[in-house]
């Protein structure tokens, strides 16, 4: 086993330039090595994602918008930017939203915005995409990790416990799309005079009786690119806010902190969406509720076939329970490591998201570590399983046989190694 991981790092050092940052990489956690270095599945029978855009009118659509953008020749900002701020806006219930170039650049743009930076504390989630941490580090401030609930969110209990003086916000992650605990995370920033920004990256849609993700924090940043719900054709984030002075600023900092596009009030870097972006995604809004309902049918089929097999996430309580919209279909299992390597013999892709808590990562090390128990457990346990619109009965049946089939031969044995 240590041999097959020291090839796949020398395979992975030798074709992707990371002869730079080998003696970095040779500190990466044994168990989670042989999941961060893994060559992809070629030609699986069963696809993790599929981004094509296959329905031939959907094509012509987007191709006649390209067509006329092209045609018109407003490319940088412009009409078709301001209807698409208007439309995430108004969907998510939100009074402003500030188009940018990446979700990555949503949650750092929306962090400044509030002017947190060095000397402040920002609260995260140890299980998260590296981004969410990069983001707050990048504004100077220190990412506080704490540990996580048996749903993969936030636990606000050790989220409490965190706070200390120098805490200026508490940045909850909508994981693989299931909405955090918000009314107790609002409660408790209010209780401490905290700001709350959401990283919903992964819960476009995603609602409760109180509101759609995005609504709930001081400010809410989204990822939408071509995996998410909302899908563009690229690299596309939105931050969402409700006050008018915050959404100023976005405004400004998103082009490298001008107004009027030549006085520059602070600097910033060009973070701005691109317009071409925007007016395909005017078109691809119309697949968003679809895409949502066709994931909940996916999720309740899955769990009907595999609870009591493995850890699964818990199905929609009816056709409009939008909880959880489920970017990800998430299970938990002790034996992982032979369930992948078994599913992907049979053709099936699937990924580990993330083999390694934030916390984990040679970047944040250096900071001091609090216990994160429940992350630390789950994050060897985490599969994640094919979902997307796309998929066929059929092939969700698949899936679940094969799983079914591993679970009734493998043996107890099997464990994470």
């Amino acid at each position: 086993m240590k041999q097959a991981i020291k090839k796949a790092v020398e395979s992975e050092t030798r074709t992707s330039g990371t002869a730079l940052y080998r003696d970095i990489l040779d500190q990466v956690p044994k168990e989670a090595a042989a999941d961060l270095f893994q060559a992809p599945l070629a030609n699986p029978k069963v696809r993790f994602r599929d981004l094509s855009v296959s329905d031939p009118a959907l094509r012509a659509r987007l191709l006649a918008v390209v067509d006329e953008l092209l045609r018109d020749g407003r490319l940088l900002m412009g009409p078709s930017v301001e209807r698409w701020e208007q439309i995430v806006a108004n969907y998510c219930g939100a009074r402003y939203c500030v188009g940018v170039c990446s979700g990555t650049n949503a949650l750092y743009l929306a962090l400044r915005a509030f002017d947190i930076g060095p000397g402040d504390e920002v609260i995260v989630p140890a299980l998260s995409w590296v981004a969410t941490a990069n983001a707050v580090a990048l504004t100077g401030a220190t990412p506080v990790f704490v540990d996580i609930g048996d749903d993969l969110n936030i636990d606000v209990s050790d989220a409490k416990a965190a706070i200390t003086p120098k805490t200026r916000a508490i940045l909850p992650v909508h994981y693989t799309g299931r909405l955090c605990d918000m009314r107790t995370i609002a409660a408790l920033a209010q209780q401490h005079g905290l700001l709350v920004i959401e990283d919903a990256s992964q819960a476009f849609g995603a609602a409760d009786e109180t509101g759609r993700a995005g609504s709930f924090g001081d400010a809410a940043a989204f990822s939408l690119n071509p995996m998410k719900l909302f899908p563009g054709f690229g690299e596309v984030g939105a931050v969402l806010v409700n006050d008018v002075a915050i959404c100023e600023r976005l405004r400004a900092l998103r082009y490298v902190g001008t107004v009027n596009k030549e006085i520059c009030v602070e600097p910033s870097l060009n973070h701005k969406i691109d317009t071409i972006q925007a007016a395909m995604m005017l078109v691809s809004f119309e697949t968003v509720e679809p895409a949502i309902a066709r994931r909940l049918e996916i999720a309740r089929r899955y769990h009907e076939r595999l609870k009591g097999l493995v850890g699964c996430p818990p199905p929609p309580r009816t056709s409009t329970d939008r909880r959880a919209v489920f970017f990800d279909f998430t299970i938990a299992t002790p034996r992982r490591s032979g369930l992948r390597r078994f599913l992907e013999e049979k053709g099936i892709e699937v990924k580990v998201r993330h083999p390694l808590l934030m916390s984990q990562q040679p970047a944040y090390r250096h900071l001091d570590q609090r216990p994160l128990p429940n992350a630390k457990r789950l994050v060897k346990q985490i599969l994640s399983l094919p979902i997307h619109e796309k998929l066929t009965d059929n092939q969700i049946d698949y899936v679940a046989e094969q799983l079914s089939d591993f679970c009734r031969q493998a043996p107890e044995s099997d464990d994470l190694r």
